[in-house]
């Protein structure tokens, strides 16, 4: 990628599962505030909630709206496995909305607001120009709010890569670092502070602590690329989506619904461990308490000792 795209790239937030269903919710919900407002001094709009026909004429191109912006999120959260999106693009990517939108608004119109003395290019463009300026201020919001969220995780990073270094006791098999999926170090984060990590297809979410604090960093890069370079690490594969560090593992409990890892840390809700991957993460546990016994028996001054984490089951419930 050339400097100018990374300049141009949209904040990784925006691609996110979480931001597509806000953005449709904040959209809709600024949509209706707008056209309350709007309505009574346009002389095209038929929008209205005050008799029967039109408030029912509003809802029904209301959904449709809604379904066309779902799958239009849809089609961009499949796109950007693909695609890189730059500004430009994403740009490009909410016209098209809009005028998908548009040319409905004004089938509908057509169809059941008869009779329509306007002719269709005209109304036509002020739907597009309405919808514009609905949309514009909403998606201008989410833009700078990610934006915002996104630098605001890169500076709580740059804060714990500073706390690192004045660490003098770190060695390197400590250290663990993540790559994009260009090759380019992107992090590197003491393995004592690093928790687990989450897929979201192209996407990594990392979650480490800092100062006592839970934070996370979203990476891009693909799962299985992750699992290969950290294979001599304490991170193990416990589910499709999901990653930990055999370390933070408090117990593993079972229940009728299969398997969960409970960590050391009572923010992190529990992580289910598939039956594909339970024997991969039995024999890096199994690893890691032989290698950490190998460590204690080496020297004879080490005093703390790693107990392999247990399995609780549910208690049954009695008759």
């Amino acid at each position: 990628m050339t400097n100018i795209d990374k300049n141009w790239e949209i904040p990784k937030f925006l691609v996110d599962k979480r931001y597509f269903t806000f953005s449709v919710f904040f959209i809709f919900t600024f949509s209706i505030l707008f056209m309350l407002i709007y309505t009574p001094f346009s002389m095209t709009a038929w929008f209205s909630l005050s008799d029967t026909q039109h408030f029912g004429m509003t809802v029904a191109f209301y959904i449709v709206a809604l379904a066309i912006l779902a799958i239009s999120k849809l089609g961009l959260y499949s796109a950007q496995t693909k695609i890189r999106f730059t500004l430009p693009k994403y740009i490009l990517w909410v016209l098209a909305e809009i005028i998908v939108i548009a040319i409905f608004y004004t089938y509908f119109t057509y169809v059941f607001v008869p009779p329509v003395d306007e002719p269709v290019w005209q109304i036509l463009g002020k739907a597009v120009g309405c919808l514009t300026l609905i949309m514009a201020i909403p998606y201008t919001i989410l833009v700078l709010y990610a934006a915002y969220k996104a630098k605001t995780e890169e500076l709580e990073m740059l804060q714990y890569k500073l706390s690192l270094t004045t660490e003098s006791s770190i060695t390197y098999p400590s250290l663990v670092n993540f790559y994009d999926y260009n090759g380019a170090l992107k992090l590197t984060i003491h393995s004592d502070s690093l928790y687990y990590m989450e897929s979201q297809d192209n996407y990594i979410k990392i979650y480490y602590e800092n100062q006592d604090r839970l934070l996370s960093y979203m990476l891009r890069c693909r799962t299985k690329t992750i699992e290969e370079n950290l294979a001599d690490t304490s991170i193990v594969r416990c589910h499709r989506s999901y990653m930990i560090n055999v370390t933070k593992i408090n117990h593993i409990k079972k229940s009728s619904q299969g398997r969960y890892i409970i960590l050391n840390n009572t923010d992190i809700k529990p992580i289910p461990v598939s039956k594909s991957y339970f024997k991969n993460l039995v024999e890096k546990i199994d690893k890691y308490n032989s290698t950490l016994l190998s460590h204690h028996s080496a020297d004879s001054n080490a005093t703390t000792s790693t107990a392999t984490p247990t399995e609780e089951n549910e208690p049954k419930q009695e008759a």
